[in-house]
Order: structure tokens, then sequence, then C-alpha cells
């Protein structure tokens, strides 16, 4: 049975996700950072948005938070995750780090000077930061600010124009622009947009007691002393002559628009909905034929002496067999644990039909592993990464090994299989392992470690050939 409220906050957690991943496309940061922390509002697991919010904010220069979502993203999930690859490249380049660390203090120290007063330094430790860091959006909003309240404009403009080349729509830096625009407009368009008198027709007007202040938009078509009425009319008729356009020609084709996108909508629901009607009917023909293909397996069981089990497979197999079997049906009839799904991957994994001549019961085996190894690999990978990192090696190979065959793909399986055979001293399995996980995922984040890896295998290997040789060179100088 499905849990429908925990799937629709999954479903608007993905949306959210959906729409902070087009508004950063468009370098519309401030409104994806938003999007992304909604999504993990409704799912804090959503290790995609945690990932994606953290380059977010890395691109805004809050690289400290950037490393925050990454490292909690990390510990959620370290399958296959891209956190892995981001805190690696940060991590690999010391002078980035540094860069960061010092940015962050003169941002600090020029904060500081701002509270207290001291604009000319605080001015000095901004221009440092983002000297050192030119995607510091928040220390380019204040240098920004600072220099307003200066009032050079120019240099405001300057710097906040190269924020909103990093983020289009911080709302601070729009409204701290839009004061800029306004304080370097010409004084003579300051007045007002349709004055246009001359200084001493103004203090003529003060003299003769003539108000201006009350004309506004209006003052454009009326005269006091002369009302131009034509212009007014021919105004009031081409609005007229507007409305009558967007009531018999936009408004019928605005309207034979939406009918077409209903119609194609209703179109697309019902192919779906037939699509869907299909495979429903396929699958129902499916669970016919497989509880066929049980009940001629449970005859054939039956039919079976003693003596015959005894000889050719013994009774294990067959009760091994149909407890997963049991188990596989269980768990596709309700919510499952994820250790009662490691559990039966496990013993699909172990179990070995090879003694059974049965076609349907390999038929049913194969099926099995096909529904539950893609769906279990992440989860004992995991468990044999955790067994590697607690030193339990042979525990870690096996679980590994089984997470190696649930997904062949996986780099992370592979690479970490071949750690853990490293350790074991199994170092020719090591060295195939990783050579195995280059072949299949070339483009994996882990690549960069690999020839370290199989050339300590190799130096390894090379010890311990001369340790034999040594020994073989003991042996018959002894028996000399």
């Amino acid at each position: 049975m499905k849990n429908k409220p925990y799937d629709k906050l999954m479903r608007i957690s993905n949306r959210l996700y959906n729409d902070g991943l087009e508004k950063a496309k468009v370098r519309d940061l401030s409104g994806a950072a938003e999007s992304l922390r909604r999504s993990l509002l409704y799912n804090k697991c959503n290790t995609e948005a945690r990932n994606l919010l953290g380059l977010v904010y890395y691109e805004q220069g809050e690289a400290v938070s950037a490393l925050t979502e990454w490292v909690i993203s990390r510990n959620l999930d370290n399958y296959e995750n891209d956190a892995d690859y981001f805190l690696e490249r940060i991590q690999d380049d010391p002078e980035e780090l540094e860069n960061i660390n010092a940015a962050v203090r003169k941002y600090n120290l020029g904060l500081e000077a701002a509270r207290l007063g001291n604009i000319d330094t605080a001015v000095i430790q901004l221009k440092k930061a983002v000297g050192i860091y030119p995607h510091y959006v928040r220390a380019m909003k204040l240098l920004g600010l600072l220099y307003i309240r200066q009032e050079e404009f120019q240099k405001a403009k300057k710097v906040l124009v190269e924020a909103r080349a990093i983020d289009h729509t911080d709302t601070e830096v729009l409204r701290y622009l839009a004061e800029v625009e306004k304080n370097l407009i010409p004084e003579t368009v300051k007045t007002g947009l349709f004055q246009t008198q001359t200084p001493a027709e103004t203090e003529f007007d003060e003299e003769m007691g003539i108000d201006h202040s009350r004309k506004g938009l209006f003052s454009f078509f009326f005269n006091d002393e002369k009302p131009n009425m034509l212009l007014f009319m021919n105004l009031i008729v081409g609005v007229l002559i507007g409305i009558a356009v967007v009531y018999y020609l936009i408004v019928p084709s605005k309207e034979a628009q939406i009918r077409e996108e209903y119609s194609a909508s209703r179109v697309d629901y019902s192919s779906e909905l037939s699509a869907k009607t299909a495979a429903i009917s396929q699958q129902e023909k499916e669970i016919t034929s497989l509880r066929k293909q049980v009940d001629e397996l449970k005859s054939q069981l039956n039919g079976i002496t003693y003596d015959t089990i005894e000889i050719a497979v013994g009774d294990e197999t067959f009760s091994a067999f149909f407890d997963a079997w049991n188990a596989y049906n269980e768990l596709r009839s309700k919510e499952y644990s994820d250790d009662e799904l490691m559990k039966l991957s496990m013993d699909l994994w172990t179990l070995d039909l090879k003694g059974i001549q049965s076609k349907y019961a390999q038929d049913i085996l194969k099926k099995m592993r096909d529904d539950i190894y893609p769906v279990a690999a992440k989860l004992v990978y995991k468990r044999g990464k955790d067994r590697l990192d607690e030193g339990n090696i042979q525990e870690a190979i096996e679980y590994l090994r089984a997470a190696a065959d649930f997904d062949p793909e996986s780099d992370v399986a592979l690479y970490y299989l071949g750690k853990a055979l490293e350790e074991d001293g199994q170092y020719n399995d090591a060295i195939y392992c990783y050579r195995h996980m280059l072949t299949v995922s070339p483009r994996s984040t882990l690549r960069d470690y690999v020839p370290q890896r199989l050339e300590e295998c190799e130096a390894a290997l090379d010890a311990l050939k001369n340790s034999e040789s040594e020994e073989t060179e003991g042996d018959t100088q002894g028996q000399e």
C-alpha cells in the first residue's frame, strides 16, 4: 500500500527542486536558493536539491554555507553522491580554501568597521575581500551601499552591476542600483517628466502666485486657459478602439487557443490512460502465468521422493528457495524496512539452484533477482562501506561483492571492493576491480585515485615476489 502523504511530499520537493534548477540555469540565484530551501523543507533527504543549493551558495560567494550543505548531503547518502566530488575539488585546492577564509575575514573586518562608523576603513577591507574572492556577492552589496552613502555613485554602480551579473535577481542589489540610477539622472530630468520651464519662468510664476504643483499628468492634456478638448476626445476614441480590437480580435483568438490546448491535453490524457490500462493488463497476465508456474513447481516438489531429494539436491535448497519466494511476495505486499530488503537480497545472492533442474524455478529466481537487486544495491553498498570503515574487512568484501553484482556499473562498489581486497592482501583481485571500474565507469569522480591504488598493489605484489624469492634462495643455501 502506498503512503499517499509521503508520496505527495516527495512530489512537492521534486517539483521545487526542478523550479530551483530552472532558475539557476538563468542565473536567478536568489530565486533558485529560495526554491531549493523550500524543497528541503518537504524532504530533507533530497540530496540533489541539497547539492544544487550548495552550488548556488558557492556561486554567490557563500562558501561556508555551500560546504555545510555538501557535508550534510554526503552524510545522508554516500552512494554515487556528487557532493563527494565537490568536496574533493575544494579540499584538493588549498589555495582556494585560503582565499575563501581570507575573503571572509576581510568582510567581517569591513562589516565591523562600518558598524563603528569607520566608512573609509570598511571600504578598504571590502575591496580587498572582493579582490580576493570576486564572487562574494554579500561583500559587493555592502561595498556598493557604502559607496552610495559616500555619494560615489559611479563606483557604486560598477560594483553593483558586477554583483547583478552573478545573481540577476538579488532584490537588494536591484534596489541599490535603482537608488544609484536615480541619483545619476541629470538635474533637468529630476525636475519632472513634463517640466520645461526655465528658472526665470519659475521665478515669474512664483511672483504671480501661479501654482503648478496640482497639475499632474493631466496638465499635458489640459491648459487652464485654453482646454484642448479635441486632443482629449482623440484619446477617448483611441481607448475605445483599443477595447474593440481586444474584444473582437484578441479575445476570440485566445478562446480558440485555450480550446485547442484543452483538446490536446484531453487527447494526451486519453492516450496515457490507454497505455497504462494496457500495461496493467500485461502485468496481470504475467502474474497469472507466474502463479501457474508456481503451482506446477509445487506439484513437481510433491511428486519427488525423499531419496531423490537427498541424492539430487537435498531439501535445504528447496526450503531456501521457497523461503526467499515467500519473503519476496511478502515484501511486495507491504511497506518493508531496509533490513528486510537487504536480507532478502543477500539470500537471493547466495541461493544456488544448480542442483534443481526445474526451468520454472530458475526463471522465478532470475525474476526475483531482477526486481530486488537494483533496489537493494544502494543499501548493500552502504553496509559494505560501513564495514570497511569499521575495519571489518571480511564482511566488507562480502557486501561489496554483492553490491558489485547487483549493479555491475557501480563505480563506488567496484572501487571500495578493490580497496577492501587490497587491505586483505588480495592484490590481484584488487587490481582487477580497479581496472574494471575504469572500464565500466570511465567518467567516475574516483578515477583520479585509481592510478595510485594500482601502483600500491603492484608494489605490494613485487615485494611479495622478492620475499618469496629470498626465502627460496635461503632454503637452497641451507640445503647446500
